[in-house]
């Protein structure tokens, strides 16, 4: 029953935004919103989120890679899509050691959580700050650029690490700030193709529609992950 009732909401979305697609495709709102001087680049941000959300979405459960939730992957995609992979990644990098670093190093003074947090921003900013200084006279990777919300998404990450290591293990730290940053990787490679761009602008509800049925189909679907089979393969052996 479940089933059927989202396979008719898929069907009726699919002739509804099928309806209204001829008005919306051309894009003609998209073009008043450009003259009126919203930049087509965050026209493209804005309209590609949910579909990042929803390759995350497809990654978890179909295939089984996770990270820190939905949000935190996006947000880092659109931060490496603003930096660039290499020099986002350096960048977290950086920001990751030094946040380490400034653990160890606090933890010895046996400050409030508040407090330690707080004066371990100020060596994170410090750190960056270096950083942005150094890499003016770097050729391959210059972050000196780069406004402040990059650096902000990568500070949540390496919190979401710290915070992980303490609750749970340093191994499933790595684990979801590894998985973390492959999906984002993925979503800022899609963000950065200019075909992807040029679909968005052009054809605004088919990226709607396509979000709406993949997050309704990968809602319902009750199979095994991709990186469970090996986990599961005698118990699908013997049910086959």
């Amino acid at each position: 029953m479940k089933r059927t009732t989202a396979w008719g909401v898929v069907l009726a979305t699919i002739v509804y935004f099928g309806s209204v697609g001829p008005i919306l495709a051309q894009s003609k709102v998209i073009e008043r919103a450009i003259a009126g001087g919203v930049e087509a680049k965050t026209i493209v941000a804005l309209l590609l989120l949910p579909l990042l959300a929803t390759l995350v979405s497809v990654m978890h459960y179909m295939l089984g890679v996770s990270g820190y939730g939905i949000f935190v992957p996006t947000m880092i995609a659109v931060a490496l899509s603003a930096t660039g992979i290499a020099g986002g990644l350096i960048l977290f990098g950086a920001i990751l050691t030094i946040s380490i670093l400034s653990n160890l190093i606090l933890r010895k003074l046996k400050l409030h959580f508040w407090p330690a947090r707080a004066l371990g921003l100020v060596l994170i900013s410090m750190g960056v700050f270096g950083l942005m200084v150094v890499s003016t006279g770097l050729k391959m990777v210059d972050i000196s650029n780069i406004s402040i919300f990059p650096v902000l998404f990568m500070i949540l990450l390496a919190e979401e690490f710290t915070r992980t290591q303490l609750v749970k293990s340093k191994k499933e730290a790595i684990k979801l700030t590894l998985g973390t940053l492959g999906l984002a990787i993925l979503g800022s490679v899609a963000m950065e193709w200019q075909g992807v761009a040029g679909v968005v602008l052009r054809y605004p509800w088919a990226v709607i529609v396509v979000t709406v049925v993949v997050n309704l189909m990968v809602g319902n679907y009750t199979g095994i992950r991709l990186t469970e089979i090996k986990r599961f393969k005698k118990a699908i052996r013997k049910k086959g």
